[in-house]
């Protein structure tokens, strides 16, 4: 389950799919977007670490990977889950080994965010965190979204600062050298295909 612009990404950057799709962090909370009926043509699997609405399994990645087949989904979503993972090193090679060579893999985590525990909240993610964790991929797509419904904005080689240059400042106090820098709500949007 994702938010608006996390549907979004998917629909603009995976708009069909045929393979089988596997959810990661799928329990319904009634607050979210699913992605479930937008590949509806294709085999999709949701799991979670407890039951519940849009839970087909019980899965805890960072133990392994249960029942779920090795090398076996073309599609994993993955949205607003690896900041609540203990170990999310041990989580990214788990996830690695149930996608199929060729497969691809849709991570959305934040950069910038309060800190929402579920159970826990643990780490924020870079964009290269985040390729140093899934060393078989090879990444495109790289985009920060903000709260802002459809505004994205693009990571390049040239503009990885981009977050920076859209921070804002205000004054504390009564000196007006005294500013201090606010940066958006960020998430981080990142696709990656599996070349191992």
């Amino acid at each position: 389950m994702g938010d608006i612009n996390q549907l979004t990404y998917l629909k603009k950057q995976i708009p069909t799919t045929m393979g089988p799709i596997l959810e990661v962090g799928s329990k319904d909370y009634g607050n979210t977007s699913t992605f479930r009926s937008f590949y509806s043509a294709s085999e999709y699997i949701g799991v979670d670490m407890a039951q519940g609405e849009g839970v087909d399994a019980v899965v805890d990645l960072v133990e392994g990977t249960g029942q779920l087949p090795l090398e076996h989904f073309d599609l994993i979503i993955c949205c607003s889950v690896m900041e609540h993972v203990r170990k999310p090193w041990v989580f990214a090679e788990n996830i690695s080994k149930l996608t199929r060579v060729g497969g691809q893999i849709y991570i959305c985590v934040p950069w910038v965010w309060r800190y929402h525990p579920y159970p826990d909240d643990y780490f924020r993610f870079s964009w290269r965190g985040v390729t140093e964790l899934f060393p078989c991929l090879e990444w495109t797509s790289i985009e920060y979204s903000t709260n802002v419904p459809g505004e994205f904005i693009p990571i390049t080689e040239t503009s990885k600062h981009i977050d920076d240059k859209m921070a804002i400042h205000r004054r504390v106090g009564i000196l007006n050298w005294n500013r201090r820098k606010y940066l958006p709500y960020l998430q981080l949007h990142m696709l990656g295909k599996k070349i191992q």
